[in-house]
């Protein structure tokens, strides 16, 4: 009993020790696990009337990146209601959200024994710390009195962390510290602790309450919009409305009228007056989605627009002063497009005031674990099923794989592979494994290796790609294939392009990955 209260001791000096928020809520995981001896335990953040796990123990990695909804999880609402110490009895028929997310338990999916610890804070829930056995009567020994000590320490552990986010934020030093510990609560749902995402946020946080004009740059699929969306509701204009306008699906016939509106009359089929979208983004955003696939003329008078704060409808000579934040996104390398003559350089300077850069999920490390976790929990929902989880071995699958497509790519996989899952079998666990996925080339790199070129300094002996890992050898592949089409091309990126049959801004940043560049 005295180890057990030094323990408990060690948890309450760490609430007030210097040491970051991550590895406080990991030290009181880990004494729970120890002192009670469970298979598994989370600490929950309450947001939204979601439950967002922050830190896990005994936990597949993935469950960092699930929301669970308790509408849609009985167990979470009962100890979201409860106000004290939740028991679920070993038979109990509400499902629990953690079956099958244990690791190393394939053959005992369902969870017998957990516990539920309500986080209050002045008569309000701010959280919720759970604790699953899978032995039935794992917790018979230990009272209530004993649980309320937990939940009291992990209570004042996460009200310290808001409490400091909510004084970094008041003080303007979040935007100085990318490497702290990720956000605890974050406007936007920007699901990522990778360092890349650890960067991109604390750009997000340095420029969002300013009126700064905001380029946003990356790969299809990455997220440019969710980034889009964070930077408008943290800034003073979150109140008003964020217009979107994607700038590639506008015919150039009706693209002035689009943004600047038009009167009755101005040509044929305007029959009365009508708003652009920049009168309807007065006193908040505009977002410019694709903004490099305006022609030049529009360019020219968008231009105009950014230049002095005022616009004409199309047939009218009166001018509209507007009060417009534009945030825009491009998939294209706008510098190159620059030197090309398909973008303006003025407006260019004028869109990007403040760059930034969403990194392709390749780059993200074990992101896109917590991503697929995230979209494994989503889709569970539309699918009308209990739980959808993934096997060990489709973790390092998705991991191993490149994502071309990127978020996109991987939430449409999930949702194919929990489809094709689920018509295979009658049980509400569901769990991907990874002939449930359909990937291409690259999971199956041997069809690869079969067509490799056998001159201009290429790797002609494949059994030197069979050492390798699988992103080690695609890597390999891509340098040598690109280096040459490269070479051939006279260095121009966009006929290289062109050869690979790849977007030029794509191009321009897998060869800088590679070190080709």
């Amino acid at each position: 009993m005295e180890q057990l209260g030094n323990a408990w001791v060690q948890v309450a000096l760490d609430i007030t020790s210097g040491i970051s928020d991550q590895d406080r809520f990991d030290r009181l995981l880990s004494t729970i696990r120890h002192t009670l001896k469970c298979d598994a335990s989370a600490l929950l953040l309450f947001r939204n009337q979601q439950f967002v796990p922050l830190a896990i123990n005994g936990l597949s990695e993935d469950v960092l990146g699930r929301r669970f909804d308790i509408e849609k999880h009985p167990r979470l609402e009962a100890i979201a209601r409860a106000g004290d110490i939740v028991r679920f009895p070993p038979d109990s028929d509400l499902p629990d959200p953690y079956d099958g997310l244990i690791p190393n338990h394939e053959e005992e999916l369902k969870v017998h024994s957990c516990i539920g610890l309500p986080l209050m804070l002045d008569d309000r829930l701010i959280g919720a710390v759970t604790i699953d056995a899978f032995d039935p009567a794992q917790f018979d020994y230990f009272n209530n009195d004993d649980l309320r000590i937990v939940s009291a320490l992990a209570a004042s552990s996460l009200n310290t962390a808001l409490l400091m986010e909510q004084l970094e934020r008041t003080a303007g030093v979040g935007a100085a510290s990318p490497k702290r510990s990720r956000k605890l609560n974050y406007p936007e749902e920007i699901i990522g602790q990778s360092s890349p995402m650890l960067e991109l946020k604390s750009q997000i946080d340095a420029v969002a309450d300013t009126d700064l004009s905001v380029l946003i740059m990356g790969e299809t699929g990455v997220g440019k919009e969710l980034v889009a969306n964070a930077l408008h509701s943290q800034s003073r204009r979150s109140d008003n409305a964020l217009v979107y306008l994607n700038c590639a699906a506008l015919p150039e016939s009706v693209a002035e009228s689009e943004l600047f509106g038009h009167v009755k009359g101005a040509f044929t089929g305007a029959i009365s007056n009508r708003k652009g979208k920049f009168e309807l983004a007065d006193n908040g955003t505009l977002f410019l989605d694709e903004v490099g696939e305006l022609s030049l003329s529009l360019q020219a008078k968008l231009l105009r627009a950014l230049q002095y704060g005022d616009i004409q409808r199309v047939g009218d000579d009166r001018n509209i002063k507007v009060n417009v934040r534009i945030i825009a996104a491009t998939n294209r390398v706008m510098h190159e497009e620059v030197k090309q003559g398909n973008f303006r350089a003025d407006l260019y300077h004028r869109l990007g005031v403040f760059p930034v850069f969403v990194p392709p999920l390749r780059e993200r490390d074990k992101d896109v674990v917590l991503l697929a976790g995230f979209f494994a929990e989503r889709c569970a929902h539309k699918l009308g099923v209990a739980n959808i989880s993934l096997d060990a071995a489709t973790l390092t699958v998705i991991q191993n794989y490149s994502w071309p497509g990127n978020v996109r790519e991987l939430e449409h996989a999930i949702n194919r592979a929990s489809v094709i899952a689920k018509s295979n079998t009658q049980s509400e666990q569901i769990i991907l494994l990874p002939h449930h996925f359909n990937f291409s080339i690259e999971m199956t790199n041997q069809h690869v290796i079969d067509s490799l070129p056998v001159d201009g300094g290429w790797v002609t002996n494949t059994t030197e790609y069979l050492h390798l890992g699988l992103k080690e050898a695609i890597d390999l592949f891509q340098t040598q294939l690109v280096q040459s089409a490269y070479l051939e091309n006279d260095k121009k990126l966009s006929a290289t392009a062109e050869q690979l049959k790849v977007n030029p801004g794509n191009l321009h940043r897998l060869m800088k990955r590679l070190n080709l560049k």
